[in-house]
């Protein structure tokens, strides 16, 4: 019978067969190619299965038309589809990726202070604090403080940080003569697509399309590059440090291959030590930063749940939604099946007349780049931008929103920028009595959520912080962080910082201030520790969890696995006994009572109500915050009741209120200054005496002259430390104003790298950096 198949034309038919069938089956065969990151470098190329197509997206699945069309949305952009064709390849085979990093150094840490008691330590406080003060007045007045117990001026006079040797030990040139090391591409991404990674999430990862036309995972111009190594001498974090969260700060970049790759030139030199200037630079007003988003979205659209797939509305009506008073349900606790990824928005607060400078930009492309497009969508990059005139009809009609957006946002980033106005809030949550954005910055952030519940996650992001290192890897690491924590003594946990110098290793301060908690809370100095919601009345009802157990049952197991409703990267603590000057506006949680602004009492600084003591709140300074769906909604429903409280104080008090889990994750932060460790234990973590109430009482670090203390810090709403640093790594001279011995005075700049080289930073957060311009020393 085989014989009847075997005339050379019924073999060509057979051949021609197996073809088309091997093309089909070719077709429906998923992409398992990807970065692949067994460290962060990358030990092996990017593979891709013989260039197959990316997934399209399902028949089910619409790609939806604005409500009304927004820009960047319109029907000639919706080609986001068609661009999903575009068949990924592996990085060229002649471009050689880095082997597998060296492990870390292991960590060397002093071992804890001796414990002292009230007493001791402020008869110690009081010893440090006579010193020869400066008679050059400045606030707070160095007078004031003679023969008073407590001096926060006294860091001024703290030697500079190790002999500067941010800077004068720093450079790439010294960094390659000390280790031979050069700057390789960075690749903080999971394994996509591999067994393991496969077995904890749905779907395939699909590279996607770059600023530049191609591929991420075949363009060498759009990948940024580090060292593996650290300047010698470079100061250890002195606040918290990198093993609590993970982060790698044993790598450090430069400008050139931090930034290279969105836009930062090297003027008119041709050959720069030691960075691949980009072969290609994009015209940057042509990029469609939104365009490139919903693109990636849908390529990767099977790793999200189908009511995530859709590309993203640019344009929002100003109506609550039908289901606005709907409870998210979230499955908040990681299982051992195959999940889809949930997505995470992050909105970059601007301002109607703000001025964009080039790294501004440049900071913002590489966010999308690092965030979202690496990520095959994981996380989207929006400019969420406050119109100044309230009555500004940019919901309804196109023109004056079209109008307003050529006018405020750059061209470059039309397409990923939200546009809101006062009104919306003052629509929404007629009954709060105030809408200012100033003292009501979250409302504008639940509308958003609102109407995109396609985002589990809001990083609320300010445009005068930058971050060092990979934006991905950071945000990734304190999500971790914080999913990990267990919900026991978290919220007295949330209140102490950690100095290394004083409290040895982590594990170490975690077992002392758990022993401190356990001896405050059975001596009374403390309430028993937070366990479950604490609403303020009964009345109020929680829509966070119930303790599963007793707290003594409780064997530090509950919320570890859970997903954090809120983080922050400061410290959360209760300001009712403190002098925090913001701490008595609260809005109507007695009822009819709440602050009164005016343009003779624009603070309203005189309101206070008996009862105020008695309201469970908490509060955390600076605004850069990761908030869930669930955490919004519950801000949310308060404020249609009518209630609030200030920015800073609000979330952290829904949070406490409603049973909903808050971390504070305790990122690394340098200090400018030789602290004493004893010193600034007793300064940050002043108690009044009361175990237990860091950062609570009378001697808060947070009342409005202590809280200069943080001047020298790389991270708070009021320091000059990240701007010096910040403009000489950018190759600018920058001048330290804020110690008595002027530190290095006037440095930086071209003949200060002449020697050194480029100065190489470690992922180190920053705020403020504002003004990042060359002329503003």
């Amino acid at each position: 019978m085989l014989g009847r198949f075997t005339t050379s034309r019924r073999l060509a038919l057979i051949a021609l067969v197996t073809f088309i069938v091997s093309l089909l089956i070719l077709q429906r065969t998923s992409y398992s190619g990807g970065w692949s990151t067994e460290d962060a470098f990358g030990n092996k190329l990017p593979l891709s299965e013989d260039n197959p197509d990316n997934r399209l997206p399902a028949d089910d699945v619409a790609i939806p038309q604005p409500y009304p069309p927004g820009p960047g949305q319109r029907p000639e952009d919706q080609k986001a589809k068609e661009k999903a064709k575009t068949k990924p390849t592996s990085l060229p085979t002649a471009i050689a990726i880095p082997s597998k990093e060296d492990p870390p150094p292991k960590r060397q840490y002093p071992s804890p202070l001796p414990r002292m008691g009230a007493e001791d330590t402020q008869a110690y406080v009081e010893e440090m604090i006579q010193w020869d003060r400066p008679q050059v007045g400045h606030w707070p007045s160095y007078g004031d403080y003679v023969g008073a117990d407590y001096d926060p001026n006294r860091w001024e006079g703290f030697q500079s940080y190790v002999n500067n040797s941010y800077y004068t030990k720093n450079g790439v040139k010294l960094l390659h003569k000390q280790k031979s090391v050069a700057p390789t591409p960075y690749l903080p991404y999971p394994d996509y697509n591999s067994a393991e990674w496969r077995a904890k999430w749905k779907g395939e990862y699909v590279p996607c399309e770059g600023p530049r036309g191609k591929n991420l995972n075949e363009s060498m111009d759009d990948q940024i590059y580090a060292y593996r190594d650290l300047p010698e001498g470079f100061p250890d974090s002195q606040v918290n440090n990198a093993d609590i969260t993970g982060l790698n700060t044993n790598i450090c970049f430069d400008r050139y291959n931090r930034y290279g790759a969105f836009g930062m030139r090297a003027g008119e030199k041709e050959d720069v030590f030691q960075w691949r200037k980009p072969e290609e630079q994009p015209r940057w007003d042509r990029v469609h930063w939104g365009k490139l988003q919903n693109e990636c979205l849908v390529r990767n659209q099977d790793r999200y749940e189908a009511s995530v797939r859709s590309p993203s509305v640019q344009w929002s009506p100003w109506e609550l939604p039908e289901n606005h008073a709907q409870m998210p349900i979230m499955d908040k606790t990681a299982t051992s099946n195959a999940q889809y990824k949930k997505r995470t928005a992050i909105l970059i607060r601007v301002w109607e007349g703000y001025d964009y400078t080039d790294n501004d930009i440049q900071a913002i492309r590489s966010m999308i780049s690092e965030l979202s497009l690496f990520s095959g969508g994981e996380y989207q990059v929006f400019l969420f931008v406050n119109i100044k005139d309230y009555n500004a009809d940019i919901y309804e009609n196109q023109d004056v929103h079209d109008d307003f957006l050529r006018r405020t946002v750059p061209e470059e980033l039309r397409d990923i920028a939200i546009l809101w106005t006062e009104k919306v809030t003052h629509e929404w949550y007629p009954y709060v009595g105030d809408w200012q954005v100033y003292w009501m910055q979250w409302m504008s952030v639940q509308w958003f959520s609102k109407h995109h519940p396609e985002f589990e996650y809001i990083w609320n992001w300010e445009t005068d912080a930058r971050y060092t290192g990979h934006h991905y890897h950071f945000l990734e690491q304190i999500a971790e962080f914080a999913r990990n924590v267990p919900r026991k003594h978290l919220w007295e946990r949330n209140k102490r910082l950690y100095f290394p110098a004083a409290h040895g290793t982590y594990e170490q301060f975690l077992q002392q201030t758990d022993d401190l908690i356990a001896e405050a809370t059975k001596a009374g100095t403390i309430s028993t520790p937070v366990w479950g919601p604490v609403p303020y009345a009964q009345t109020q009802t929680p829509l966070g969890p119930h303790p599963p157990r007793p707290q003594e049952q409780d064997k530090f197991e509950w919320g570890v696995g859970e997903e954090a409703d809120l983080i922050t990267l400061q410290p959360i603590w209760d300001p009712a006994l403190s002098d925090w000057s913001y701490k008595n506006k609260i809005f109507n949680f007695v009822p009819g009572v709440r602050p009164h602004f005016t343009p003779e009492n624009a603070a309203d600084d005189g309101h206070d109500h008996e009862l105020y003591p008695t309201i469970p709140r908490r509060v955390f300074i600076n605004t850069v915050a990761r908030f869930s769906r669930r955490m919004l909604h519950a801000m949310h429903a308060e404020n249609r009741a009518g209630r609030s409280m200030q920015a800073e104080m609000w979330p952290a008090t829904v949070a406490l209120q409603h049973g909903l889990k808050a971390v504070y994750a305790p990122h690394p932060i340098w200090v400018d200054k030789e602290w004493p460790a004893r010193y600034m234990d007793a300064v940050f973590n002043a108690n009044g005496g009361k175990e237990g109430r860091w950062g609570e009482e009378a001697d808060s670090i947070y009342n409005h002259d202590r809280e200069v203390n943080f001047k020298t810090f790389s991270w708070y709403y009021a320091t000059g430390f990240p701007k010096t640093l910040y403009r000489r790594w950018l190759g600018w001279e920058a001048v330290e104003t804020q110690s008595i011995d002027g530190g290095l005075g006037l440095a930086g700049g071209d003949e200060w790298e002449e020697e050194r080289g480029r100065m190489c930073l470690p992922g180190m957060l920053l705020h403020p950096v504002k003004h990042v311009v060359p002329d503003d020393i």
